[in-house]
């Protein structure tokens, strides 16, 4: 019956994970072709502009952050089912659920924080709009990126010691090292500065860790 267990667990997990990555890509698609990046407005102190984009590409954002909402949730599932998976360090394996516990929730309300500003703004004409924009969406953009360090960096990292000599080939732990790193790089770029550069290196290596954990739950076989 636990064999079944983990082999359920194995094959919910890579599914969420897969689909979840597959919906922020799209998200992302979405946030490319609008132009509209709120992370460049703040950094340049531009708000005014960044809102004429959004006013004239309000569907873009709001199906870019739909999309970011329902891949967090569904990443965030996929951790749980990793973590159920690790059984030789069930203490490790709680701390990945405390570390997705509260990183899934304070990403949502950064991206509810975001929509507000796309919803019910007007365009950047107006400077109460630009002084709420400016708020709302620096708390959105830090709120986003210290939950995408515990996501795609201390989270595949916490998974991989969870599931060593358990699930977790080697290569995997290996790579969920660079991930931390990356983390490391984007918590320096967000006091420093520099996120437009070497901050979103852990966008890629993350997200690939997770796509790369999928592949591996689909061959598990308790």
């Amino acid at each position: 019956m636990e064999s079944q267990n983990k082999t359920t667990a194995a094959r919910i997990g890579a599914y969420t994970t897969l689909i979840g990555s597959l919906c922020m890509f799209i998200g992302t698609a979405f946030l490319e072709f609008s132009g509209a990046g709120i992370d460049g407005a703040i950094d340049a102190n531009d708000l005014s502009s960044y809102l004429n984009k959004v006013s004239e590409n309000r569907m873009l954002l709001i199906g870019n952050l739909s999309f970011w909402i329902v891949g967090v949730i569904l990443i965030g599932a996929g951790a749980t089912m990793m973590s159920a998976l690790s059984t030789k360090h069930p203490i490790i394996a709680k701390i990945v659920q405390y570390n997705y516990g509260i990183a899934i929730p304070l990403v949502v309300a950064s991206y509810a924080a975001w929509l507000s500003v796309v919803v019910q703004l007007p365009d950047g004409s107006s400077p109460t709009s630009i002084a709420i924009a400016e708020v709302v969406g620096w708390f959105a953009s830090r709120a986003d990126w210290i939950a995408t360090i515990l996501v795609l960096a201390t989270g595949p990292f916490l998974i991989s010691v969870a599931g060593r000599k358990d699930w977790m080939p080697n290569w995997l732990y290996i790579w969920s090292l660079i991930c931390l790193f990356t983390g490391l790089l984007n918590a320096i770029s967000l006091y420093a500065g520099g996120l437009p550069s070497y901050g979103f290196i852990i966008i890629p290596v993350g997200m690939g860790w997770l796509i790369a954990s999928s592949v591996v739950l689909f061959k598990f076989k308790s």
